[in-house]
């Protein structure tokens, strides 16, 4: 069953809740943000607003004290494109840790949940939810507990994940946000507060804003926000009053704002760095998702790195206005991404000491090579640090809609979600057609060159190819002649 925009569905009369953020599947996890806070919302709704008084979180991408996720082998996959071949891990707790955890519900040791709810993030990553709804069903024998799944994957694939994970009435697949007070609401990290886990986060994950006017074809944004073309935002004092009770109730010192672009509403986000300052509140702050360059102003860069940020990263993409506006990215130019580097320097912001960072996009269908290359060394030359990004066809996007027959059927053989992971090059056939004798291995010397750019850093400077010292213009001469 699917349930959207319909909170009254979602409430069975249950006082007592397991939530589960599932394990990942992939070649590669980065977990230094890994924290569902979805979940965690909808742990302090159901407290706040439906008088929980059991909910046990169970999130098995917890990490150790240095951030990282434990992962293994999984033998029955490894998966060839190309000329490659590419190992898929499960990144965090084995199954038997989830099993056990889950046992001692069904025994009595711990409360027995009416109701489990289950995270789902990236589509590609749906097998490892269907092997959790799976697995409490094996667990608890009828009555068993409802089950909940809501996260990007039902968000973005309500009819896929119906078909695969929703098997039995007591499986409810949420669509798009439960309601404003569950999608507005603090995250709990009391929940962390269990035996299970070998450390307390002292970070946290704040949405201050949700949605974007602008719909470039490769996000998705639009889809997950319900096509809403207006963002919204959440008044900024209560956004300055979650940091303090983190500060104070969980030790919290670092802060991540994941929103879809936090600048654009700015008198709002002017507002929020207010509510901070003058509650005194000493965080290290970030924006892993980047921040628009065009919006990027004096004045707010000097209020951020005062507030605490640590870290800008700016959405540069490519540096080919023409590509750029091919994805519907009219707002971006490579002149308001070079002013945005200017206004930074002047703010303090170092060049050269990953203060500064600048994504670069590859891996579309029908991209220009040289052009992902120009990007990359100008991403060198103007900030020092470049963050590769291979790109996935995000259901509900404008390039998958118009790739989609592609993407799902190909050489008679019907791809799935997982098949469209970045990582795994979906449009790697599409792109041959275009550049013959492409490989597999050719997106991997890309993202390698990419990063290499990056790690060539003496007395914190990255060697600077379009630079003006004897070396650089050494190294040009040697490449221009072959």
């Amino acid at each position: 069953m699917i349930v959207k925009d319909d909170p009254s569905k979602l409430i069975v009369g249950g006082r007592k809740a397991l939530l589960i953020n599932p394990p990942v599947y992939d070649t590669q996890y980065w977990a230094y943000w890994s924290q569902p806070h979805g979940l965690l919302k909808i742990a302090k709704w159901l407290r706040k607003y439906h008088d929980y008084t059991h909910l046990r979180l169970l999130d098995c991408l917890a990490t150790d004290q240095s951030r990282h996720v434990k992962f293994r082998h999984r033998a029955d996959r490894i998966i060839y494109r190309g000329n490659i071949k590419r190992q898929i891990y499960e990144f965090g707790w084995p199954r038997g840790k989830l099993q056990r955890e889950l046992e001692r519900h069904a025994r009595g040791e711990l409360f027995r949940p009416d109701e489990v709810w289950i995270t789902s993030l990236m589509t590609y990553w749906w097998e490892s939810t269907r092997d959790v709804v799976r697995l409490v069903q094996e667990v608890f024998n009828r009555p068993r507990p409802r089950i909940y799944i809501g996260g990007i994957y039902p968000t973005l694939c309500p009819d896929h994940a119906n078909i695969n994970l929703s098997n039995t009435e007591e499986i409810v697949v949420v669509q798009g946000e439960i309601c404003d007070d569950a999608a507005n609401s603090w995250t709990d990290l009391s929940l962390y507060e269990d035996e299970i886990y070998e450390t307390r986060p002292r970070y946290a994950l704040i949405t201050g804003s949700r949605g974007c006017p602008f719909n470039c074809a490769y996000c998705a944004q639009r889809a997950l926000n319900s096509g809403r073309r207006c963002a919204q935002y959440r008044d900024p004092e209560d956004i300055a009053a979650e940091l303090k009770q983190k500060q104070e109730d969980s030790g919290i010192r670092e802060v991540a704002f994941y929103e879809d672009n936090m600048l654009f509403g700015r008198r709002d986000f002017l507002a929020r760095l207010d509510a901070i300052e003058r509650l005194g509140l000493k965080f290290g702050i970030y924006a892993p998702e980047g921040i628009e360059p065009r919006l990027v102003d004096k004045e707010i860069l000097t209020r951020m790195r005062r507030v605490g940020f640590k870290k800008i990263h700016l959405a540069l993409e490519t540096t080919d206005d023409n590509i750029s506006h091919g994805w519907g990215r009219i707002q971006a130019s490579i002149d308001k991404f070079d002013q945005a580097v200017e206004i930074a320097e002047t703010c303090g912001f170092t060049v050269g000491s990953q203060d500064l960072n600048a994504f670069v996009l590859f891996g579309l269908p029908g991209e220009d090579l040289q052009a992902v290359v120009n990007t990359a060394l100008y991403a060198s030359h103007r900030v020092g640090s470049v963050v590769p990004m291979l790109f996935t066809p995000v259901p509900g996007s404008v390039l998958f809609e118009e790739h989609e027959e592609y993407l799902l059927e190909k050489e008679n053989k019907k791809w799935d979600l997982q098949d469209l992971n970045g990582k795994l090059f979906p449009f790697l056939e599409y792109n041959q057609e275009h550049f013959p004798g492409l490989q597999a291995s050719d997106y991997m010397e890309l993202e390698a060159f990419m990063m290499h750019l990056n790690r060539s850093k003496v007395y914190r400077k990255c060697f600077d190819f379009a630079g003006d010292s004897p070396v650089a213009r050494t190294f040009r001469r040697v490449v221009a002649h072959g």
